[in-house]
């Protein structure tokens, strides 16, 4: 019966741990895939979803501001984002605009690896 009981008691352990081991490889976010993240129709179509919906703030364009401003985020596995944080920024308003620019966007065609979409940490410059 004691043997009985440490089998059962060491199957579930290797299967609760292997479950363990596959999710936190599916929650893993990947810097180099073998297929990037795009946005809907290209870069072309980005750079004119860009131009079309940024809108300069009011403070940068009082103060005669000029930049870029660095967004990172993740594109997850069903193409949408998250995790929109700003790398580098210039103020006045300019990184506030850059992520509500950010989140604001359409899916994106996600990553890939090994056929098998994975969620991919992106960075964009946004120029102002």
């Amino acid at each position: 019966m004691k043997k009985l009981f440490l089998i059962v008691f060491f199957m579930a352990f290797v299967s609760v741990n292997a479950y363990s081991q596959s999710k936190e490889q599916d929650d893993a976010v990947y810097s180099i895939v073998s297929e990037q993240p795009s946005f809907p129709g290209g870069m072309q179509e980005m750079m004119k979803f860009i131009s079309e919906n940024r809108k300069y703030p009011a403070e940068a364009k009082a103060k005669d501001i000029h930049g870029k401003v660095i967004v990172a985020f993740v594109v997850e596995r069903d193409g949408s984002l998250s995790d929109v944080k700003i790398r580098r920024g210039i103020g006045y308003g300019c990184d506030e605009e850059a992520i509500r620019l950010i989140k604001s966007m359409p899916k994106w065609t996600p990553g890939k690896q090994n056929g098998k979409a994975v969620r991919v940490s992106f960075m964009l410059p946004v120029t102002f």
